[in-house]
């Protein structure tokens, strides 16, 4: 809880925040946060695009009525930026620039613009980080020393709702580099996972270089796929989407706790 009291410390050095709200752990315990420290004075920023699935909306609105915080919805299109849509290293960095150097248009000056990046965040590669020190974004949970442990055990500690729900990260994250990102891909990534979590496989990925499909599983459901009747519904769902090449890969992805 100190490092919970040290994050509101940090927001107070300001008297006005909007927060780029995802919806994800990170994001919303930093949304509780600013909530506290900035009482009717905080805006949450929602940015609806291609890239998410169509319910992480609804979660974003649910989060905000109970944090009892102001929700404004921007629609933005990615897929109208050749440079996001060539998939390059670099996609993440200039689709973060672009988004944020809109969303910071939209405030006045007296608002600072906070993002959700963790201090675990820093030691990966993450070419959006890049974006967010050019526009001079603030990261207040790096600032107060959060890791995503942290931050998953402080919202537990608080009842918020995604304390225990895997990331809905970008779906463009789904495309191998250098694929062109289309709608049709994207339709397609969301679909898939959306079919594969309605038969037991929660927290998975599938990723797409056009031609075939590469799923990853949470830690112990490859087991359970290989071994049941459930391959063959799999092979025949993504055939009906036209891959007939389905690969599992054998490094699943960590518990949603670890």
């Amino acid at each position: 809880m100190e490092k919970y009291h040290c994050l509101v410390a940090v927001l107070k050095r300001a008297s006005h925040g909007a927060v780029a709200f995802s919806g994800g752990v990170d994001s919303t315990l930093l949304l509780k946060a600013a909530v506290e420290a900035y009482g009717g004075d905080c805006l949450a920023f929602y940015v609806r695009s291609p890239l998410q699935k169509h319910r992480v909306l609804e979660k974003v609105r649910q989060t905000c009525h109970e944090l009892d915080c102001a929700l404004q919805i921007v629609d933005l299109d990615p897929l109208s930026w050749p440079e996001f849509t060539a998939n390059s290293d670099l996609r993440c960095y200039h689709c973060k620039k672009k988004i944020y150097s809109y969303l910071t248009s939209l405030l006045s000056s007296e608002y600072k613009l906070l993002d959700g990046t963790n201090l675990d965040d820093l030691g990966q590669d993450r070419p959006g980080l890049r974006a967010v020190r050019e526009l001079g974004v603030q990261t207040p949970l790096v600032e107060a020393g959060l890791t995503k442990g942290d931050i998953r055990s402080l919202c537990r500690e608080f009842q918020l709702a995604c304390w225990n729900l895997p990331s809905e990260s970008c779906l463009a994250t789904r495309i191998a580099g250098g694929v062109a990102i289309t709608p049709e891909l994207l339709r397609d990534v969301a679909f898939a996972e959306n079919f594969l979590e309605t038969i037991g496989f929660f927290g998975c990925r599938v990723r797409l270089d056009g031609k075939s499909v590469f799923i990853s599983l949470s830690q112990g459901d490859s087991e359970k796929l290989l071994e049941s009747c459930l391959r063959d519904e799999v092979v025949k769902f993504f055939a009906k989407l036209n891959y007939t090449k389905v690969f599992l890969e054998l490094s699943e992805r960590p518990s949603i706790l670890k």
